[in-house]
């Protein structure tokens, strides 16, 4: 018996929230009818229905083509939302089930509830979690849009210098909430992680919103009686302002909120017309869309033809699948930042998505870059992101220039010939020099063997980061061991000791320097001396080209630290060109800076994991626990497929500067 009460107060107790949350708005309606019926006086129904029967012909059908485009631009934010949520569907049958979800919802109330079992019935594919995920989406994106919305109203149009302060304090913290999104783009909140929309899709947002609200109303202002003395002008900003009332007081179609604050906020002698062309508008916004909404989930059928954001022919891989013959080494570094490579028919691009943009590095792996700029530029708009090219050759910003993409030099790349170099001649004097220097201090640079030396590796690497700080990555390589078994590896010995190491990504066709790591206390020429030795090598190996990655290359670049070019110069190399290139100045904008955000807070470096036996013996939680030399050597031991594992490090620095990293002294 104990048991039972015991269940039935928890039984109890659970209900009792669910019941205020269905019983609140209930009280809110009742309480602004009274309200409004105190303060407004209300037509009774005779002269309501008189003052119906005087609307013309032409508003019913202008208030018809309003409400229209509403729910066409309510359509379009649906498509965005889908987009964030990357549930593949983005056709005609996803946009009129976000359509018929909204007015149901708008109309019945339980927003949440009606607008999710509407997408689902409309939309089986979807499931419903992802249906209650992408309403909720909705309806909170919905409500910031509108409060952006509502702000602007009350600075531009404000009646009094309250009113005004009140909009600009909304739009700072708006403006500062849009900010730390870009920067914070993932908020964490214990095992819970919430990525924030793009920038390109809270922007979307707030435009498709403002469509909206601004037909809606319109919609109502063509409903007024003749003869009010209500502008439109006068009419929107609190059409905004009552429509926010209405939706945070979750009474179903705002009942009594909405009428209560529209008539606060206009005049008061226009009360009854006010009220008048609330019923119409009611009837032609709520009521008939609500109805069209019930057919539809009757007959849901001519809904089920989801359409796919992915065209014929385009292939996601990830970068175990990277091909030996490639025409760029450096593409081997999404094998670190999470980059796949995308084929868009027999055309291959390895692509970063971050969340800004979506970024094709290093131009095309294979095929013809003119072919993949179209399924580049769809790609990026799947993701609510911009699309770019970066550090892309001459040929290809040349290509997407005739695409009419705009274009931007950003780098300069020093490239060698392994086969024809030579430590001879005036130009190599400085390079001569240091690498006397390296001998004279006993330093010996050999090629590594396959298994790395992983402990004395991680000490230099270590010394190296308490010297230079904070790790770079994303278009640059990161000390992990499992990365650096995927490329080829010289190390500068000194009395039995390394005191520095490089490693390069390696193609068939093409060498590129990656990572950097010297003692502070090695040897000057060390760095020269590990090169050599890798032109040496690769010249032996019938390597054709041997690159020295790039330098800035733009109108900022004398900001940043000219050792590093005066370094590569010491070779001599040939400098060629690198460009970054998208659709528009905004997407390369995003693009670039979303890199910058990258370039200097990257995200850590995803492993190969263990098997399954290895992952039983160590689990996440003892891999968060152990040092970073310890993590190293036993991720080093791991098989090279599987399910991707994520282990952070500590931070470090790169000799290769990223053409848009911020320079800082050593």
């Amino acid at each position: 018996m104990p048991l039972t009460r015991l269940s039935r107060a928890r039984h109890a107790r659970w209900h009792v929230p669910q019941f205020i949350r269905i019983l609140l708005p209930l009280v809110v309606t009742i309480a602004c009818l009274d309200i409004l019926q105190r303060t407004v006086a209300l037509p009774d129904l005779a002269e309501l229905g008189a003052t119906l029967g005087a609307l013309s012909l032409h508003q019913w059908l202008g208030a018809l083509i309003a409400t229209t485009i509403s729910f066409w631009a309510l359509g379009r934010y649906d498509s965005v939302a889908h987009r964030h949520l990357q549930t593949g569907l983005d056709g005609r049958g996803a946009r009129r089930a976000g359509m018929a979800a909204i007015a149901l919802s708008q109309t019945i109330g339980f927003g949440l509830i009606t607008g999710a079992f509407a997408r689902w019935r409309l939309m089986p594919a979807l499931g419903p979690v992802t249906a209650t995920r992408l309403t909720a989406m909705v309806s909170v994106s919905f409500m910031m849009a509108l409060a952006a919305i509502c702000a602007t109203a009350l600075v531009m149009v404000g009646d009094t210098s309250q009113m005004r302060l009140i909009g600009t304090l909304m739009m700072a913290a708006l403006a500062t909430g849009l900010v730390l999104s870009a920067v914070f783009p993932v908020m964490r909140m214990g095992p819970v992680a919430l990525r924030w929309p793009s920038l390109t899709a809270q922007l979307a947002f707030a435009g498709w919103a403002l469509i909206d609200v601004t037909a809606a109303g319109t919609a109502l202002w063509l409903l007024l009686p003749a003869g009010s003395e209500i502008t439109l002008t006068a009419l929107l900003p609190a059409y905004f302002i009552a429509l926010g009332v209405a939706l945070l007081s979750s009474a179903p179609g705002g009942a009594g909120a909405f009428e209560l604050a529209l008539c606060a906020l206009l005049p008061t002698t226009a009360g009854a017309d006010i009220i008048a062309a609330i019923v119409a508008f009611r009837l032609i916004y709520y009521a008939l869309p609500a109805c069209v909404a019930g057919a539809t989930l009757l007959f849901p059928r001519a809904f089920s033809k989801e359409g796919s954001i992915d065209e014929l022919g385009h292939d996601i891989r990830d970068a175990a699948h990277l091909p030996h013959h490639r025409t760029c080494a450096e593409t081997q570094v999404i094998a670190q930042n999470g980059g796949r490579i995308h084929a868009f028919g027999l055309n291959q691009l390895a692509v970063l998505d971050t969340t800004q943009a979506s970024i094709a590095l290093f131009g095309p792996i294979s095929g013809r870059i003119s072919e993949t700029l179209d399924g580049l530029r769809h790609h990026g708009r799947s993701r609510n992101s911009a699309a770019c090219l970066y550090k892309c050759d001459a040929v290809c910003a040349q290509a997407a220039r005739k695409a009419g993409w705009r274009v931007l030099r950003i780098a300069s790349e020093a490239v060698l010939s392994p086969n024809r170099f030579q430590d001879q001649g005036p130009r190599l004097r400085q390079l001569r020099r240091k690498l006397r220097q390296a001998e004279k201090a006993g330093v010996v640079v050999l090629p590594a063997s396959d298994a790395l030396p992983l402990e004395q590796m991680s000490h230099v690497d270590a010394a190296w980061r308490a010297r230079h700080g904070r790790a770079r990555g994303t278009t640059m390589g990161r000390f992990e061991p499992g990365y650096l078994q995927r490329q080829e590896v010289f190390l500068a010995w000194q009395d039995d000791e390394i005191v520095g190491f490089m490693s390069f990504h390696a193609a068939a066709e093409e060498w590129c320097l990656d990572l950097v790591r010297l003692r502070p206390d090695a040897p000057d020429g060390t760095g020269h001396a590990l090169i050599r030795a890798a032109l040496t090598d690769a010249a032996a190996r019938a390597i054709p080209r041997l690159s020295l990655a790039a330098v800035p290359d733009h109108l900022l670049a004398r900001h940043f630290d000219k050792g590093l070019r005066r370094f590569k110069e010491s070779f001599a190399p040939t400098w060629e060109p690198r460009y970054a290139a998208a659709p528009n100045w905004t997407q390369m904008a995003l693009a670039l800076a979303d890199l910058i955000r990258l370039v200097h807070w990257p995200e850590p470096i995803r492993t190969p994991p263990a098997s399954t036996s290895q992952q039983q013996a160590l689990s996440q939680e003892d891999l968060a626990d152990m040092t970073w030399e310890a993590a190293a050597a036993y991720v080093a031991n791991l098989p090279s497929s599987g399910v991707e594992q994520t282990i952070s490090q500590p931070p470090h620095n790169e000799l290769e500067e990223n053409a848009f990293a911020l320079s800082r002294r050593a």
